[in-house]
């Protein structure tokens, strides 16, 4: 494939990465929005006193809200030889937390189904249940899809770009975080079908 060509396929990925994370951020906060309506004045104490959502949740929220201005801001006016695997790189660094708060996040996921399971089902319609289910999956599915985008730019990288070590060592991080907590990914995801 000729230089340019490459250019302009990793610019189409770097963009689907963008739209990918816009409709992450919506997703996080229509979690937000539904347990504030879970945690309004109608819905009886002993409901609101219990944690049905995992408390990473909002730590979360504002980490992805932060990638997002980041992506815009290099997607949208990217460059000849554009960059993203920095961006990555500071994200999946050991002084950051990012990748920390997913683990509490699926390590507390299990308790927070069963119950809503037990205890919602009474409160709220199945309705808000299932859509419940089907945000938190996305979160479960959100690194394992970083690793996607980013493989797939690596993909239609050459070795001389500016991007191709970065995203080299993003890659390799996203690899050995998924299968550090494979059992833990894997129990969320089970779980998460069955009760859809």
């Amino acid at each position: 494939l000729n230089h340019y060509l490459l250019e302009a396929k990793r610019q189409n990925i770097a963009l689907e990465l963008l739209e990918s994370e816009r409709k992450y951020v919506i997703n996080l906060s229509l979690i937000l929005k539904i347990k504030a309506t879970l945690q309004g004045p109608d819905v009886k104490r002993s409901v609101k006193e219990r944690s049905f959502f995992p408390n990473s949740l909002r730590y979360l929220v504002q980490q992805h809200v932060d990638l997002l201005h980041a992506l815009q801001e290099r997607v949208l006016s990217w460059p000849r030889q554009g960059i993203l695997g920095d961006i990555f790189l500071k994200l999946t660094n050991d002084e950051n937390n990012f990748l920390d708060y997913y683990v509490a996040y699926l390590r507390d996921l299990p308790e927070c189904i069963s119950l809503i399971h037990v205890v919602i089902l009474k409160e709220v319609e199945e309705e808000i249940k299932s859509d419940l289910y089907i945000l938190f999956f996305h979160i479960v599915q959100r690194i394992p899809e970083y690793l996607i985008h980013l493989q797939n730019v690596l993909k239609f990288t050459e070795q001389e770009h500016p991007d191709y070590y970065l995203l080299l060592v993003c890659v390799q991080r996203l690899r050995v975080f998924i299968s550090h907590y494979s059992l833990l990914f894997q129990c969320n995801e089970d779980l998460l079908i069955q009760k859809r």
